[in-house]
């Protein structure tokens, strides 16, 4: 594992270099390198606040970064969010394009269903054992 400025460089458990980025548009993307081709895979987008009147912005602006990223060939779309005291579907609706959504209060406390399900899909995604 490799840390810099913006980015976590590790290889894999198929000896693939994986690219974690931290940026804007999206906040956080995950890229493989697969045959010398650098693969976008996943692009994540954190909202913070935990106003309930405001969530349904912050989802459609997650949707926006989302559609900016699928142009640019990602092809899995996370959103991080306080999903508490909402409507989970009327979220859906706000960004359509997100294909995971995760508790940022479960994922700052690093426990719950959303923390455990978090952790498998980043493993997942990068490409490594958790545990």
């Amino acid at each position: 594992m490799k840390s810099e400025p913006g980015r976590i460089t590790v290889k894999n458990s198929s000896d693939r270099t994986v690219y974690i980025n931290l940026a804007h548009d999206p906040d956080v993307s995950i890229s493989e390198v697969v045959g010398g081709q650098l693969h976008s895979k996943v692009a994540i987008e954190v909202k913070g606040g935990t106003d309930v009147s405001n969530a349904h912005n912050r989802a459609g602006e997650a949707e926006k970064s989302h559609l900016k990223s699928r142009k640019k060939g990602f092809r899995d779309f996370w959103t991080i969010i306080s999903k508490q005291g909402l409507d989970l579907a009327k979220l859906k609706q706000e960004s359509q394009t997100t294909t995971e959504w995760f508790d940022v209060t479960a994922l700052l406390a690093r426990s719950g269903e959303d923390w455990e399900a978090f952790q498998a899909r980043l493993a997942g995604a990068v490409g490594i054992p958790i545990g």
